[in-house]
């Protein structure tokens, strides 16, 4: 071919120009003479008709022209940078740029009219709105166009990046955009009446059935480019723009728990992302406000008993979780938002305001789990106690102060193994694991320690008992000591001095030696105040059993000699000296046996508190016309001195720990980390120390201060806040 053929006046650009001047004055005769007069649905029947014989007729001289299409054109592009046709393009193309521009207006007028009536339920063809969408794609396509198994064009020199969009620019001009407009007037109206007439239930379900139509009328007759944003727009008009009326209503469905109506208000919201926010702060705020109300309606009862303060929190779980669950498909956000809702209430309630402190709540739920694990509970089943403990886990994993728990927790623990009160070992153990499960293994280190304890004790008492027997042999009682680790368990030996009964004095000494042979190097240190005592009558017509403690027994065994007996000389045999505090404890021990009737000062009917307790020579009598109802009487109850001793060190203890762990969250970050910024390590020790409790910002910073001082780390001279790790 030569250079000449390729020209712009070639023959082969000749024969092009020709083809575009014919079939532009071919589809200008058309139009004018028939398409213009025409409207309606009759316009749109004969605009598809002659479209589709035009496209038929384009596609037959396309292929008359095929040496023209496959040659000329393609080498004509190596030389040009011009946008270069095929014939059929070229058809398309004076279509585009004649037919549709002189009836544009019209056509997509009558479009419209027939999308109108789809949508208000009249029976329309979709055939003909489906062929003019058809019609607009393909003439997009001239830019880059391959007719039936033909080349791509136009052939451009340079290749251009994909665009998603590329060969719609006629569809999304002609058709989408007027469409979509239209959409948004059309929906705008009807929310608006629908809105004024019916129920917001309604309307809802409206929207769903509106949303779905849209689909199927994308999938019969628009492009599928079209249907993200045509959903999209509905969504605009009837859920965003009508989102206060819709969020009002899904307060109303909040407040009354209406699962079922939440579930179809939820599903239509989601589908728009930015207007959730506010459904989940709706829904913290009511998890947070029933749980209040819920624990505002008896707080000194739930105070007092444990088990009402538990199962009100549990009652509420089981009354919202179904909301999370079934409403909201326990979707994430909502779940976090009722994660923080309870959270909010669990840890500041009625309950905890009317004690003055947070912790409260942490020390009913130790509380609680002491009255389910302790024997005759509630006389539960293996199976019932362990679906008890697994909902009590429910609502533990959202206290805050989980150190004050895990303090209250031990001190429990040691009661029940030292007195043999718990109502199952597996149920103590299996309480132990979903501890553990929440918390981490150093929750309850010590928890294990406490058991392997009791089992080592178990083990040394079967071996001592099997230790020179003969020693023994005089012995008229069972002996059976607990020796127990001093930092697992929360035991104080106490200050007031107990001098034990004679009939004790034997075998403390032999066990004393039998430990200090097996053990050496290990100390013993005797913790009277948790000791107890099960003391047999013999002065009685019925013989009776006393369930004592170590300081109570100690008083009672010196009846053993005479049935009066001096305060003073009571009080010098069970610790010869005494401070002002151990003789106020040791009065209230005292005034506990006769308000029990065993002793008594002159009746034994008679009102007794200690300040009765006027003189050492105040003389204490037996009571020998004791007659208790039960054949085994429980003495051993705890005294107010006791329990107030016990809950200052408990809270020392707590403050103790909390400093500890501070520090050794400090030094466990700067170690790993080598340098820190200040807000930077206050931030990080903070997060580590959210599993246990929340830590004041001003103690992180005190703590720090004084690991400076211990030389654990160091503040550089150059930058104030920069901290460096001293090794």
């Amino acid at each position: 071919m030569s250079s000449s053929t390729l020209s712009p006046d070639g023959p082969p650009a000749k024969l092009s120009g020709r083809i575009a001047q014919f079939v532009r004055q071919h589809l200008t005769d058309v139009f004018q003479a028939d398409m213009q007069s025409r409207c309606g649905n009759d316009l749109l029947t004969q605009y598809c008709r002659k479209w589709e014989n035009f496209r038929f007729s384009a596609k037959v001289v396309h292929g008359f022209c095929i040496y023209l299409n496959e040659h000329f054109l393609r080498r004509k592009s190596e030389f040009r940078e011009q946008e270069i046709y095929p014939v059929y393009g070229v058809c398309l193309k004076e279509w585009r740029d004649g037919a549709v521009a002189a009836v544009q207006d019209q056509v997509l007028r009558a479009v419209a009219e027939v999308i109108t009536a789809d949508r208000n339920g009249d029976i329309t063809s979709s055939f003909m709105v489906r062929t003019v969408v058809d019609c607009l794609v393909d003439l997009g396509l001239t830019l880059d166009f391959s007719a039936q198994g033909g080349t791509p064009s136009p052939h451009n020199a340079k290749k251009k990046e994909k665009d998603p969009n590329q060969g719609l620019q006629v569809y999304q001009k002609y058709l989408e955009a007027p469409f979509l407009a239209d959409t948004r007037v059309y929906y705008d109206n009807e929310s608006r009446v629908f809105l004024a007439n019916n129920s917001v239930a309604n309307y809802v379900v409206k929207v769903q059935s509106r949303l779905k139509e849209e689909e199927d009328r994308c999938m019969k007759y628009l492009h599928a480019s079209t249907c993200n944003k045509l959903i999209k727009t509905v969504e605009d008009v009837m859920i965003t723009q009508q989102m206060v009326r819709l969020r009002a209503e899904f307060m109303i469905y909040l407040a009354g728990e209406k699962v079922e109506d939440l579930k179809a208000m939820y599903a239509l919201i989601s589908r728009v992302p930015q207007c959730m926010d506010e459904l989940y702060n709706a829904v913290q705020t009511h998890i947070r406000q029933k749980g209040l109300e819920a624990l505002a309606k008896n707080p000194t009862a739930m105070t007092e008993d444990p088990r009402l303060y538990l199962d009100a929190i549990l009652e509420v779980y089981d009354q919202c979780d179904p909301l999370i669950t079934e409403s909201f498909r326990g979707e994430k956000e909502f779940r976090t938002a009722f994660d923080k809702g309870f959270h909010e209430f669990v840890n500041d309630n009625a309950i905890t305001q009317l004690a003055k402190t947070s912790k409260k709540s942490s020390e009913q739920f130790a509380r609680y789990s002491d009255v389910m694990l302790k024997k005759g509970a509630k006389n539960l089943s293996e199976l019932d106690l362990e679906n008890t403990l697994t909902r009590f886990m429910i609502a533990f994993k959202y206290i805050d102060d989980k150190d004050v728990f895990q303090r209250y927790y031990q001190q429990c623990l040691c009661r029940r193994l030292i007195s043999s009160l718990s109502a199952s070992d597996d149920a103590e153990a299996s309480m132990i694991t979903k501890l553990k499960a929440v918390a981490g293994w150093e929750y309850v280190l010590k928890l294990q320690r406490m058991f392997q304890d009791i089992t080592l004790s178990t083990e040394m008492n079967n071996s001592f008992k099997s230790h020179d027997p003969s020693r023994r042999n005089d012995w008229k009682f069972e002996f059976h000591v607990q020796v127990l680790a001093s930092g697992a368990w929360p035991l104080n030996p106490g200050s007031m001095g107990l001098q034990p009964p004679v009939e004790l004095e034997r075998p403390l000494t032999v066990f004393n030696e039998f430990y200090t042979n097996k053990f050496s190097g290990r100390k013993l240190t005797w913790v009277y105040p948790n000791s107890r005592c099960e003391i047999a009558t013999n002065c009685y017509k019925v013989k009776h059993f006393f369930m004592a403690s170590a300081t109570q027994a100690a008083i009672i065994l010196q009846f053993n000699d005479r049935d009066i007996i001096t305060y003073g000389e009571i009080r010098d045999a069970v610790s010869g000296n005494m401070s002002p505090p151990d003789e106020s404890l040791f009065k209230q021990i005292l005034v506990l046996l006769l308000k029990s009737h065993l002793l008594m000062i002159n009746d034994e009917n008679e009102k007794v508190d200690e300040k009765d307790i006027t003189s050492n020579d105040l003389e204490i009598k037996l009571n020998l016309n004791f007659k208790p109802k039960t054949v085994r009487v429980n003495l051993n109850q705890q005294i107010r001195a006791e329990q107030k001793q016990n809950e200052d060190t408990a809270n020392k203890g707590i403050e103790d720990d909390r400093t500890a762990t501070i520090q050794a969250a400090i030094v466990r970050t700067m170690k790993m980390r080598k340098e820190m910024r200040h807000q930077a390590l206050i931030g990080e020790t903070l997060d580590q120390l959210s599993r246990l409790f929340k830590p004041n910002v001003a103690a992180v910073k005190k703590n720090i201060e004084t690991l400076i001082e211990k030389e654990y780390i160091k503040r550089s001279e150059e930058e104030r806040d920069l901290y460096t790790y001293v090794a």
